[in-house]
């Protein structure tokens, strides 16, 4: 696998951390993107820090000014409170990609914005009726395939805690329903893995044991 510039967006995050982390390892060049960068404590040679906030269009524009071959999305809130930081998020980092010229996204959504089988369109009307932060994935979903950017959405049910397990299944078909969980440590490979390896063009793919 080729090196390549990463910037992680939301890296002091329970994602982005395991993220910064692996990419590192996989040996690339990767920039945190922090509001706070002393909450970021890991250190490393190829690990930058760019300072800002992803709801201000100034510092995402001047962090990806830098170059990157892809940007990864790890932003994310508490999924039973209303919120609209995932989407203002994605709003500004998608304008400053485009404005940029930086052209592979590769984030996270949910399994509300799969396609589904019968049993899963009913698991996915549950979700958006009592997760409260459905709504504002799938406002960010809307915005990142309207672009022109290319993408790779990560489709992840409920992000548990706990340590990786190395093995997960992809689903690049419809979602099949049921209660599914996946770890941070494993959503941060598929997004490190398809960084480096690129083999989800412009689609949503389920990742879950």
């Amino acid at each position: 696998m080729n090196s390549k510039r990463l910037i992680v967006f939301g890296a002091t995050g329970r994602v982005g951390l395991c993220a910064l982390q692996q990419a590192l390892d996989a040996g690339h060049e990767v920039t945190a993107f922090v509001r706070t960068p002393a909450k970021l404590t890991l250190t490393h040679p190829r690990l930058r820090v760019a300072q800002g906030d992803t709801l201000q269009a100034e510092s995402v524009v001047a962090a990806l000014h830098a170059g990157f071959d892809a940007a990864l999305m790890t932003v994310g809130v508490d999924p039973l409170r209303p919120s609209a930081v995932v989407q203002n998020s994605v709003r500004t980092i998608v304008a400053g990609m485009q404005q940029t010229g930086v052209r592979r996204y590769i984030g996270i959504t949910g399994t509300a914005q799969m396609p589904a089988t019968a049993f899963g369109r009913f698991g996915q009307r549950m979700v958006r009726r009592f997760i409260k932060a459905a709504a504002d994935h799938q406002v960010a979903y809307e915005v990142v395939i309207a672009s022109d950017l290319d993408y790779c959405l990560a489709a992840c049910p409920y992000i548990r805690d706990g340590a990786a397990r190395g093995r997960y299944q992809v689903v690049p078909e419809a979602f099949p329903g049921g209660f599914k969980t996946i770890n941070p440590p494993d959503v941060a490979n598929f997004l490190v893995k398809e960084a480096g390896e690129a083999r989800f063009h412009r689609q949503t793919v389920g990742i879950w044991y």
